[in-house]
């Protein structure tokens, strides 16, 4: 929980006319951090230096501050795409407004499930409706054949959130110009024929069922928990599903988890290391069998597309439910992320020797983006996805940085 020092001094005789605001920033931020569930009233009255009763003036409960987060994120992005036909210059308005917002997608991702059916719902149309205006933007003059406009759409959304999960290492004034660069390579990838890899699917290609109990489950009672989990808290929120629910999937008395694993916490902790080992295999495998860094780099993205849609459920984990871990597990998983990461950074600067170390890492965690946030995507997910979010990723590594 956030505190004060014992010895700090609130000076609550002056009352900011921006505090409703300070107190909305405060608590976005630190419901990003730690999560929705995680954060107290008094955390938030804390970090904006008042006392509760302050507070509760302004937002009536938790839940009403996690709205008004949503509602102000999605009003920056509704007046960024209003009234714009122009594909780049709805890429640059998005651009523009992405360090306000850039929680949308680490809140929506990881704590939509606190808000209710009815308000969830009507974000939801909002979100959507923002993809459409950027899609219909980049589709308007594109050839027939191009990457769908709808995930360029939601690969652009993806990139300029992408911060909110991961600050991009680059300073801050160099982010902006990045970003731009990357943003506006999906936009022409998107408007220029389709040469996107034949990548005819396999069985193992296939994405993970939503519904966690729609296959057959393995007959190892430890590897079903922990399949139907990962799937629930990806679907579901991580703190909005129980042991008994995940019982319920697998058809024992939820108690009963605890004869496989220790904790909820524990279940999650090992479907993160799942995934880290599997990227590491391939990563693994694509290096050995790779005679330059192009041919590597084409070869990981290929390998991580197909990853990413088979398995958008360890994805959205990762990337929203992973501040659940404790200190020790976070701390490994971040170490395993970056050294993961580093390998395709220096691919990159094999390709692009005038790329400083920093921005080629700026541009791998953008392209990384890309295919994270397409395969999160419900309706985009299907046999051509992994070809298009390759070919939207290979462009945003490829893309011209300005000096």
């Amino acid at each position: 929980m956030t505190t004060l020092p014992a010895d700090a001094v609130v000076d609550r005789r002056t009352r900011p006319k921006d505090r409703k605001q300070r107190i909305l920033i405060k608590a976005a931020e630190l419901f990003r951090a730690s999560g929705y569930a995680a954060v107290a009233m008094s955390d938030i009255a804390a970090g904006v230096g008042i006392g509760p009763s302050a507070l509760y003036r302004h937002y009536r409960n938790k839940q009403e501050l996690l709205l008004a987060a949503f509602d102000q994120a999605l009003c920056r992005y509704e007046e960024a795409v209003r009234g714009v036909d122009d594909p780049f210059e709805v890429a640059r308005n998005v651009v523009g407004i992405a360090a306000q917002s850039q929680t949308l997608d680490a809140l929506w991702s990881r704590d939509k499930g606190h808000v209710g059916p009815v308000a969830r719902s009507e974000l939801r149309v909002r979100i959507v409706e923002v993809s459409e205006t950027i899609a219909a933007a980049i589709a308007k003059d594109a050839p027939p054949d191009a990457v769908p406009a709808d995930a360029a759409a939601w690969s652009i959304l993806a990139m300029v959130n992408w911060p909110g999960h991961r600050p991009l290492p680059v300073p801050p004034g160099d982010r902006d110009r990045v970003l731009s660069a990357a943003v506006r390579a999906a936009v022409e990838c998107a408007r220029r024929p389709d040469s996107s890899p034949d990548m005819a699917p396999r069985v193992t290609d296939l994405p993970v069922p939503m519904d966690p109990g729609a296959g057959l489950l393995p007959v190892a009672r430890r590897e079903a928990v922990l399949n139907a989990a990962i799937t629930m808290f990806a679907v579901h929120g991580y703190s909005n599903v129980s042991l008994d629910d995940i019982g319920d999937v697998v058809g024992i008395a939820g108690p009963s988890v605890y004869n496989h694993f220790s904790s909820k916490r524990e279940l999650l902790a090992c479907g993160l290391d799942r995934a880290v080992a599997a990227m590491w295999l391939e990563l693994g495998q694509v290096l050995s069998r790779s005679v330059d860094a192009a041919q590597a780099l084409d070869d990981l993205l290929a390998c991580y597309a197909r990853f990413a849609q088979a398995h958008w459920d360890l994805i959205a984990v990762s990337l929203s439910h992973s501040v659940a871990l404790d200190d020790e597990a976070l701390l490994a998983l971040a170490r395993a992320y970056q050294d993961y990461v580093g390998e395709w950074r220096r691919l990159v600067q094999a390709c692009r020797p005038e790329l400083r170390s920093d921005e080629a890492h700026a541009l791998v965690e953008l392209a990384l983006a890309v295919i994270n946030g397409v395969v999160r995507v419900d309706n985009l997910r299907g046999p051509a996805l992994p070809g298009h979010a390759q070919l939207l990723a290979k462009a945003v590594l490829n893309a011209p940085l300005p000096v």
